[in-house]
């Protein structure tokens, strides 16, 4: 992360989406062998078998699931990355193929066949899907960028309706407008400038989401957005910006069925998980329904030990569920990607120290797609949590 104005967090080009980097770093993945730290220690906490994490939630009425890239599908474990999705996850998130800069790399393209090929995918599984996401001010092509004002508002609306008329029946729930706030841009409501942005200002979020109603009059529509979680200057003015955004979504009636926080824990970070927990239960108060939408851990500043770093992302886990899943709003618990080593975490620093021993180990599962303590972690914060 770089530090950006007064104390704020920007994110760096590389967590902004990792995933225009994937070119690079699968050539460089294929060039490097897994570190054998990876694959010697803290694994398989708890036999396989028994229920699996999408099942236990179930069971509360909560739905889990990870979020999912069909380019995984075509690497060497593409079917194991395959059956555990199928047996762990009640659900999946589109990780790129519904994004603008995937959908339409060029003015004159609009290519449907990623998110296609994932529609398939949850289809034969029997998983739900959840459309991430519709209108962003970041990772846009470079074409969007240049647009005029009168251009970017035809197109937001444009192509709104024509994903949205596309997988209607197949996708029940969109984050609608991702990360609207940025303080960092120094604008009214600490809000995230971009092409659309400067086309209808804060306009472009509740017009987004009257658009989307209106094509899908069924679906769950979400405002997702990040660093609302740590405990520190950033992570107050993201809670007290997203909280009064929310609160003039409701005044005038947008249509926003429920709020996505994207909580990407970082070990080098401060934390009080119940102060989290109560400005989830003041969104809730609102009216909205609660997703954790993009949830892992950076164990960065851990011990380079592998067991004792597991442990330890382990223990990060537990206490953030035991916290958070008491709020009986929060219904739906997507982790970011579901294996270390298909984590945008592992493929940026691969990228970075492409001959580093040491990588990320922030999920609950290793590069085997064998179980790790934070899938025990998980499964006892699901198996205590209330039912909803």
């Amino acid at each position: 992360m770089r530090r950006s104005g007064a104390g704020m967090t920007r994110p760096a080009p590389c967590e902004i989406d990792r995933r225009r980097l994937l070119a690079g770093a699968a050539s460089l993945l294929a060039a490097v062998a897994l570190p054998a730290e990876r694959t010697a220690a803290g694994v398989a906490a708890v036999p396989a078998g028994g229920l699996s994490l999408g099942e236990l939630a179930a069971a509360k009425g909560l739905l889990f699931g990870a979020s999912f890239a069909t380019h995984e599908l075509d690497k060497p474990y593409g079917a194991s990355y395959a059956a555990t999705y199928a047996r762990e996850a009640r659900m999946v998130t589109s990780e790129l193929e519904l994004k603008l800069y995937t959908m339409r790399p060029k003015a004159t393209a609009l290519d449907f066949g990623p998110a296609d090929r994932l529609v398939l995918f949850a289809r034969e599984h029997g998983l739900a899907l959840h459309g991430h996401n519709l209108i962003w001010n970041d990772a846009l092509p470079d074409w969007i960028r240049r647009l005029g004002p009168d251009e970017a508002a035809f197109l937001m609306d444009t192509h709104i309706t024509t994903v949205l008329e596309r997988y209607r029946a197949d996708i029940p729930t969109w984050d609608v407008v991702n990360e609207p706030i940025a303080p960092w841009d120094r604008l009214p409501g600490n809000l995230r400038g971009g092409v659309f942005y400067a086309a209808l200002g804060e306009g472009y979020i509740a017009e987004s989401f009257r658009v989307a109603r209106r094509v899908a009059p069924q679906a769950r529509l979400f405002l997702n957005e990040a660093q609302t979680e740590s405990d520190d200057e950033n992570g107050a003015v993201f809670r007290a910006s997203l909280l009064a955004l929310a609160k003039r979504l409701k005044a005038e009636g947008a249509p926003v069925d429920g709020i996505g926080l994207e909580c990407h824990l970082d070990s080098r970070r401060p934390y009080d998980f119940p102060r989290f927990a109560a400005f989830v239960e003041e969104l809730a108060a609102e009216g909205f329904e609660i997703a954790i939408s993009e949830l892992d851990v950076n164990d960065v500043a851990f011990p380079a030990d592998p067991a004792e770093r597991d442990r330890k992302v382990a223990d990060v886990y537990r206490r953030f569920l035991a916290a958070v899943l008491p709020v009986k709003a929060v219904r739906r618990l997507t982790l970011w990607q579901i294996a270390d080593h298909t984590s945008w975490m592992y493929y940026d620093d691969v990228r970075l120290h492409p001959k580093a021993l040491r990588r990320p180990r922030p999920l609950p599962f290793d590069e085997r797609f064998r179980r790790k303590a934070a899938w025990s972690a998980i499964a006892e914060a699901l198996d205590a949590m209330p039912p909803r």
